[in-house]
């Protein structure tokens, strides 16, 4: 039924099918189930899909090997058992396409519905098709094999292509730009799958499958249509998985929220008692001193006059206390800011480039940064951050910032394959990257301090006083 298979062939098929349930395996496990996005809820439906098509593809190396030695019957029912699971995966597919839009259409939740009836005619269709006209099973397996792709596959790819692209969009608006592209990315796959997967089907007796089949692709340009389909499924593999680091995105920014919703909290707290202890203790006091000059005015003058003397420093000092207060809160939104984008950073470097961030950020409010420092440190760190993504071949990177006596420190080292001794040289460095890093922290009034050696990683630091002047 299946003729003989060459080794390319054999390799061929394990690797698609490798592919795909590689990617049904990695989906199963970075799933969230209380995330937001409808992603989540459809996933499962991806994971099977993935390894059910993965078996499948496995089945065209093994399926004939263990028939060879079959009574007949046996044989055809384990033939008839791999395309049932052919269209279990696809509608496993369909599924995951439908899942993904359904809530633009909150009132046709009957949609869900829709891939299990398919499934469920397509395997009546083929039941009668089989007991009325007495085709040979060669025959059958293909009708069986064309009728799933076209009424299981093609829409099943097609509808996931929009709900990922669905996806991208919201992933978008959260501010994960890479993640939207991977995304972007994954439904270009899927769409580009329903069309090589769903349409082009193995020869049969019917419209389309008897014009466009793998015969004529292999006629057209020589290359089979399953190496288009690796190629696919390699592609949705890589999106894919990529693309669900949005689940770890999303958690770290709940975390973020809640950790901010905290900060808030304690800072109203703080700033209430401190209103409440200092400044309106003041305004009450000299409030007071006024009441007590208006009754001494005519009897005594020169102690009312004394009197508002006293209540005005009174309220001078007020006025610079708060005055004093509102910078301190200036700084403190400066420093959060600084915290939101390293990690931002942090976070985009580990997704680009695969690489372990540790950032280390210790209590930062002895010292005050203005809104030029906060700018020339972030731009020191991710000039740092990306040199060591392209050109350190490091696995893992530490970022340390944290005050000492006004002053902050920048630490930032990895475990790259650091730079040469003729490289590390004043006016030795051949790039942008360094001289920038080394003009900033002039700027800043500070101090520039890179060391490197081969195979030792590479460190920089940066030392400069909180608040000084910076210059442009």
């Amino acid at each position: 039924m299946l003729g003989s298979m060459t080794v390319e062939w054999v390799i061929l098929y394990f690797l698609y099918g490798q592919v795909f349930f590689v990617m049904g395996l990695v989906t199963g496990l970075q799933w969230r189930r209380h995330s937001r996005l409808e992603l989540a809820r459809a996933l499962p439906w991806l994971t099977a899909f993935g390894i059910a098509h993965g078996l499948n593809e496995w089945g065209y190396i093994f399926v004939p090997l263990q028939t060879v030695s079959m009574p007949t019957n046996m044989a055809t029912v384990v033939y008839l058992g791999h395309l049932m699971l052919l269209a279990v995966s696809f509608f496993f597919l369909f599924q995951f396409g439908v899942e993904l839009p359904t809530p633009l259409f909150p009132k046709h939740r009957w949609l869900r519905d829709v891939p299990g009836a398919v499934l469920v005619l397509w395997l009546g269709a083929l039941v009668l098709r089989a007991m009325w006209l007495q085709e040979p099973l060669d025959l059958i397996l293909s009708i069986g094999d064309g009728w799933s792709r076209y009424f299981l596959c093609f829409p099943g790819a097609m509808l996931a292509a929009v709900g990922l692209y669905r996806q991208a969009r919201r992933v978008r608006e959260m501010g994960l730009p890479r993640i939207d592209r991977y995304l972007t990315g994954a439904a270009v796959a899927f769409a580009v799958y329903g069309l090589v997967g769903g349409l082009i089907v193995p020869t049969a007796p019917f419209l389309p499958a008897s014009i466009i089949n793998h015969d004529l692709l292999n006629q057209a340009i020589h290359v089979p249509a399953p190496v288009f389909r690796s190629l696919c499924g390699l592609a949705m593999a890589f999106f894919v998985t990529r693309s669900l680091t949005v689940f770890q995105a999303e958690s770290d920014h709940r975390i973020a929220q809640i950790e901010q919703a905290h900060l808030l909290a304690a800072d109203r707290e703080r700033i209430g008692r401190e209103l409440h202890d200092g400044t309106i203790q003041n305004i009450y006091a000299a409030g007071l001193g006024l009441e007590a000059a208006q009754h001494a005015i005519e009897g005594d003058p020169v102690q009312a006059q004394e009197q508002i003397q006293a209540v005005m420093a009174t309220l001078n000092r007020t006025i610079q206390n708060i005055r004093t207060y509102i910078f301190d809160l200036y700084a403190e939104e400066q420093i959060v800011m600084l915290r939101g984008t390293l990690d931002d950073l942090v976070h985009e470097l580990r997704l680009d480039a695969i690489l372990d961030v540790d950032l280390q950020v210790c209590d930062l409010r002895c010292g005050k940064l203005t809104t030029a420092q906060t700018a020339h440190l972030i731009q020191i760190i991710r000039e740092a951050l990306s040199n060591i993504g392209q050109h350190a071949q490091a696995t893992h990177a530490t970022t340390s910032l944290h005050c000492e006596q006004g002053r902050m420190r920048l630490t930032i080292t990895d475990d790259g394959i650091g730079m040469p001794a003729t490289t590390t040289g004043p006016g030795a460095h051949q790039g942008r990257g360094i001289s920038n890093m080394q003009a900033r922290a002039a700027l800043l009034q500070g101090e520039f301090a890179f060391e490197s050696a081969p195979e030792q990683g590479t460190q920089i630091t940066v030392l400069f006083p909180c608040g000084a002047e910076v210059g442009a």
